[in-house]
């Protein structure tokens, strides 16, 4: 689950630039916004207090499936070793080179997402924003900017915590987290069996973690048709995956060499 993001700013008062539209957030909808508006020949500012890109790019579906890619891969080993006479096998996973491989990707994305903006002549202003009126945003380090058209909220979203768990971004960690982890883990607690969470166990059961995924609802991926969640549940379990489903989380406890946690099935 996710909650948007809020920010209160202060700054010197300056005079008030001028713009058609003004975009507060640099992330898939934001930037997709902002692009259409200029090719339809609007004046745009866009406002991101990080990259632009967004929770997709940077942390999201695209490094998330850079990771799926390598998994894939491993797996493609082993269906060829055990089903079709192929001896191969992995020796080892390099992480580092997996990581690298993944931030280059994500490198060159973002700097496509900058080409463009910079190509359809979209103002990208580094810096949280703020509305202060009802057609006016004020962007830190820059000052007041008043739209002509309007303003549109593209902020975004974070990871909740469910009461009772707080990350420490170690060994409790969030969505956002997980991809930048020093290492593979042996053993893996996911919790929550939406979209995210059915990938990351995969990921880490391809590259040999003990897996558990937990939901709260009685079915993995609710929000799909009861067809993808059955048949989903199934080729999971079979991979070795602990599913559990109508499960509720009720604590953990951070020691030394791992996480306890207590779940009511």
């Amino acid at each position: 689950m996710t909650e948007p993001k809020a920010e209160t700013l202060t700054g010197p008062a300056t005079d008030d630039a001028v713009a058609d539209v003004i975009v507060i957030g640099g992330g898939t909808g934001g930037y997709s916004t902002a692009l259409r508006a200029a090719a339809l020949g609007l004046k745009v500012v866009l406002a991101e207090r990080d990259k632009v890109g967004g929770t997709c790019l940077h942390r999201g579906c695209i490094p998330s499936k850079a990771m799926l890619h390598a998994a894939e891969l491993v797996d493609g080993i082993a269906e060829a070793r055990e089903r079709w006479g192929v001896k191969a096998s992995v020796d080892a996973i390099d992480w580092q080179a997996l990581v690298a491989t993944r931030d280059n990707i994500v490198s060159r994305n973002h700097k496509g997402v900058e080409g463009h903006l910079s190509h359809a002549d979209v103002q990208v202003l580094p810096g949280s924003a703020q509305l202060t009126g009802p057609r006016s945003v004020f962007v830190e380090g820059h000052g007041n900017f008043v739209a002509r058209r309007g303003i549109v909220l593209a902020t975004g979203s974070r990871p909740r915590m469910l009461p009772g768990l707080e990350a420490d971004g170690r060994r409790v960690v969030t969505s956002d987290d997980a991809l930048f982890a020093p290492g593979l883990p042996q053993s893996v607690l996911v919790l929550g069996g939406g979209a995210i969470g059915v990938e990351y166990a995969s990921f880490h059961r391809s590259m040999g973690a003990e897996v558990t995924l937990v939901e709260a609802a009685d079915r993995l991926v609710p929000l799909e048709d009861a067809d993808v969640s059955r048949h989903l549940t199934r080729g999971l379990k079979k991979r070795g995956i602990d599913v559990q489903t109508g499960a509720r989380f009720l604590e953990a406890s951070v020691l030394e060499d791992g996480v306890r946690a207590s779940v009511r099935t």
